[in-house]
């Protein structure tokens, strides 16, 4: 049974109110989440970026970014975009003999010397599982050798403005003279998230490579958390999924530790995030512990770019936009009549909040980017005040931030119509004679009366009726007087 609220009651009510209110009036500053505290990432290097501006890190996100540091198989990226900008996908690759030659410690697919495989799904196998059997075999085929890819990696590179970074070959095996930078690695994930195949290969979950000449068949999968979970197991793993992520790259030797680099892109703006040199010790561990440890990096990608969002797309009151110069005001056209007349428009919330993108938000105060598009509705008398006019988008170059709903000003009614004059009719006369003039007499047409046709004389009343209030006045004054006077004794 529902209790009748009390006076704790309704203080508590208004106290919660108060809170919201207070929310709300703060809320115009913008809200973002709590800005992730780098110092507590084991990682030492790391950067978070915007894709358009890769090496300014966003709102200083930044630990070492421009110190030495090894890539591991994040290379395998750079070897992606060089192959897919100069091979051809369709080729047919013979595995070689030094493709094959690699340790048990190292990450292969399997291929074998003498197998024959489409330099496209030897993609798939470089990148998902992170095949390094797979990397020299695409390399090989594009470069000629590996030591040839090299250099048209490194051409690459410095074409991307990576100044501080070296590479010596395709799959990012441990070499003391390939190195490169957080920063360097932020340029690259910029430069691989304008390049749609390869987001697409790097976004897919599962594959199957096809030996052309046996038929046989490899099945690889993902091991990027932002993008697939993690392959089952006797043990519950970390879950980092992301549905914003649009790819990334796994890395881990001895010298390097563990890295990643990941982009992702929501409402059209992409963020680009680089963790380099994770050596936390997964020794005595086991099970999810381990786990927890080797997925570290990709739950730390997804804060990251959480934060980035929040921080990029904070909440703001439409008031507020409106003091730093956001237009809320339209003219829409109401026909009244044959006349068009111009009515404002205006926005409906100044109060409501939405979601503005940063940068147009500085543009504001600087007359920038930003654009309103109002699309009014065709209206004609009467509107009131607060009826719907229409709708405005505001954009920030191409970018669509926000709609809001119209409505007028104020109203506008028709015309009056006249109250009709009096209808006049002439009284019809016998025609005169010849040369006797007869003047029309006008008439006032009335409803006649239905008792009689001559109009009652009323004047009398006019008399009588004024001295009968005023007798029955004195009389009543007199009454009064006579009650109230003392009687004698």
């Amino acid at each position: 049974m529902l209790r009748p609220f009390g006076r704790n009651s309704l203080r508590r009510l208004a106290a919660l109110f108060a809170a919201v209110t207070a929310f709300v009036v703060l809320l115009p500053a913008g809200f973002a989440m709590d800005k992730p505290d780098l110092s507590k990432f084991p990682e030492r290097n790391v950067i978070l970026a915007a894709g358009d501006a890769p090496t300014v890190s966003l709102n200083g996100l930044e630990k070492n970014a421009d110190e030495k540091a090894y890539p591991a198989s994040i290379t395998k990226v750079l070897t992606a975009l060089v192959a897919l900008e100069q091979g051809n996908m369709n080729d047919l690759v013979t595995i070689s003999a030094h493709a094959v030659k690699l340790s048990s410690a190292n990450a292969k697919i399997g291929v074998k010397e003498g197998e024959v495989y489409r330099l496209l799904d030897l993609m798939y196998g470089m990148l998902l599982p992170s095949g390094c059997d797979a990397a020299r075999a695409v390399a090989e085929q594009v470069g000629g050798s590996e030591e040839g890819f090299a250099a048209l990696m490194n051409d690459k590179a410095q074409a991307l403005g990576m100044a501080n970074s070296h590479f010596t070959n395709a799959s990012g095996l441990h070499d003391d003279d390939m190195y490169t930078t957080a920063r360097d690695l932020a340029i690259l994930a910029a430069a691989a998230a304008e390049n749609s195949a390869l987001c697409e290969i790097l976004t897919t979950k599962t594959y199957t490579i096809r030996e052309q000449t046996k038929d046989r068949v490899i099945k690889v999968r993902n091991i990027d958390r932002l993008v697939n979970e993690p392959n089952p197991g006797d043990y519950k793993k970390v879950s980092a999924l992301y549905e914003w992520c649009i790819g990334g790259k796994t890395g881990s030797t001895l010298a390097a530790g563990r890295t990643y680099m990941a982009m992702a892109r929501k409402d059209g703006v992409t963020l680009v995030c680089v963790l380099l040199g994770d050596k936390a010790p997964t020794s005595g561990t086991n099970g999810t512990k381990y786990d927890k440890i080797i997925a570290n990096r990709f739950v730390e990608a997804k804060s990251l770019f959480e934060y980035g969002y929040s921080y990029l797309f904070p909440l703001v009151n439409v008031r507020t936009l409106k003091a730093e110069g956001l237009p809320v005001t339209f003219s829409a056209q109401v026909m009244k009549g044959d006349e068009l007349r111009t009515v404002p428009a205006v926005v409906q919330d100044l109060e409501g909040v939405v979601t503005m993108y940063l940068p147009a938000r500085l543009a504001l105060k600087d007359r920038g980017r930003v654009r309103a598009e109002a699309t009014l509705r065709e209206a004609s008398v009467p509107i009131e005040a607060g009826d719907p006019a229409g709708e405005v988008s505001y954009y920030y170059g191409e970018r669509l931030l926000f709609t809001l709903p119209l409505v007028y000003e104020y109203g506008l009614a028709p015309d009056p119509t006249p109250t009709p004059a009096p209808v006049l009719q002439t009284e019809k006369r016998p025609q005169p004679t010849a040369g006797v003039t007869v003047a029309p007499v006008q008439q006032i047409v009335s409803e006649p009366d239905t008792e009689s046709e001559a109009p009652a004389d009323h004047s009398i009343l006019y008399v009588l009726l004024p001295s009968a209030v005023l007798a029955a006045g004195f009389a009543a004054v007199m009454i009064v007087r006579r009650k109230r006077r003392p009687k004698r004794r």
